[in-house]
């Protein structure tokens, strides 16, 4: 086994790699070569942390020419413009493995680190499960026991920090609406900064909101996410929270 930086011709074993979590996740999603090999240059979706990397790589495990596990590594850089949680910071974007290969998830693990420390990171963050281009995967996924079981034994752990994420299914599983949970509530559409919002308003001001993006396809580029949505936000105001507020976003399904 040797670990070394991502070869283009390695692309098609990185992409099975990861569409097998992917489809572990959501049967299904699929992503195809040219999505991947883009997101190995840049995160053309993140219009917020990407322009403050400064270096990136892509570490493969490999063993003759199988691809056994692969992490990802981007390096923040320590400018003014930078945010202060990730200035001069270095971070594991993603790590894949094959479940059955424990130690080529430690080793690409123990590289990663020590390309981090040869880039003089201030500290190291974690992403874990942001892989490239699909939604509803921006942490390690209960289904991926063997990823979050190479990261606790390299020593690392969940953050303080406390974050809430809402998922859905299918339609069917969502009742029909009945009467406003509020008096004189209505629901308004419009556009969002990420997709079309729908605005809970009371008394001609706004309580609530939800922003959910409608096309994952990108265009048709990834037809397997054909008919999926996204939710992207949900916010209600403090004082009009627990009592159903929200439920009212049914109506617009």
């Amino acid at each position: 086994m040797r670990v070394h930086p991502f070869e283009p011709n390695y692309l098609p074993q990185l992409r099975e790699l990861v569409n097998h979590h992917l489809s572990a996740v959501v049967p299904g999603w699929t992503l195809p070569d040219e999505a991947v090999a883009a997101h190995l240059e840049r995160d053309y979706g993140e219009y917020v942390t990407d322009p403050w990397v400064t270096e990136r790589t892509t570490l493969l495990a490999t063993e003759g020419w199988r691809v056994l596990a692969a992490a990802h590594l981007p390096r923040y850089g320590e400018g003014e413009e930078v945010g202060k949680d990730f200035r001069g910071a270095g971070e594991i974007g993603w790590l894949l493995s094959l479940p059955e290969r424990p130690e080529a998830a430690s080793t690409v693990l123990s590289a990663a680190r020590e390309r981090l420390c040869s880039w003089s990171v201030s500290r190291e963050l974690v992403s874990g499960g942001g892989l490239p281009v699909v939604p509803a995967l921006a942490s390690v996924r209960d289904c991926w026991p063997h990823v979050a079981y190479a990261l606790e034994i390299a020593g690392y752990g969940a953050g303080d920090e406390h974050r809430e994420a809402v998922y859905a299914g299918t339609l069917a599983s969502v009742p029909d609406p009945g009467d406003p949970p509020l008096p004189d509530l209505e629901v308004r559409r419009g556009v969002g900064n990420f997709g079309v919002r729908f605005s809970a308003v009371r008394g001609g001001e706004e309580i609530g909101r939800l922003e959910c993006v409608a096309d994952l396809t990108e265009g048709g580029a990834l037809p397997a996410l054909r008919g999926w949505a996204d939710l992207e936000e949900l916010w209600v105001r403090e004082d009009s929270r627990n009592r159903g507020s929200a439920a009212s976003w049914s109506s617009t399904r």
